[in-house]
């Protein structure tokens, strides 16, 4: 069974280990979207510090991480959404290697869907790198609709965006 809850500052440790497993597997799977520069520990400090960063667990496990908040990049400002601001934004999701492919991810979508909904916002967004095609299968699987592609974090490559409405 998979239950989410918000990351405790004393499981930084355990969750920056499950994001530099994550990122070899991104890396061997063609996709080199995070690196030494992107996502940082300090990231996840971050998140934990603001109550952002929320846990996947499979049956008391860490599977996964994912930052959820309604903040957006300043590059997703001249893209052309059709929702309304402010949006639930998913960022720096991580599922560990071995629990990939078992839900988890969608998991952390619908919870996010969930809280978005609980504090009456009606949009969702998210980007993820080009080569990430995993995340958008699962992102397009999830009824969102590409908007644009921006650059991010100086990689050579873009980053599609994407939205859902929520609408009641």
């Amino acid at each position: 069974m998979i239950s989410i809850r918000p990351v405790q500052a004393q499981e930084l440790d355990t969750v920056w280990a499950l994001v530099r497993r994550a990122v070899v597997h991104m890396n061997e799977l063609g996709n080199p979207q995070w690196g030494e520069d992107y996502p940082t520990r300090d990231f996840y400090a971050g998140d934990i510090a603001r109550g952002e960063l929320y846990a996947a667990q499979v049956d008391g496990v860490l599977a996964g991480v994912a930052c959820i908040n309604t903040s957006e990049s300043p590059e997703y400002d001249p893209l052309p959404w059709t929702t309304p601001r402010p949006a639930m934004v998913i960022h720096r999701m991580a599922i560990d290697p071995v629990f990939q492919r078992q839900g988890v991810a969608t998991a952390l979508f619908a919870f996010a869907e969930e809280k978005a909904r609980g504090q009456g916002i009606t949009a969702m967004r998210i980007d993820t790198y080009s080569l990430n095609d995993r995340m958008q299968a699962l992102i397009r699987k999830r009824g969102f609709s590409k908007v644009g592609e921006i650059h991010l974090h100086g990689r050579p490559l873009t980053y599609p965006c994407f939205e859902k409405s929520l609408a009641f």
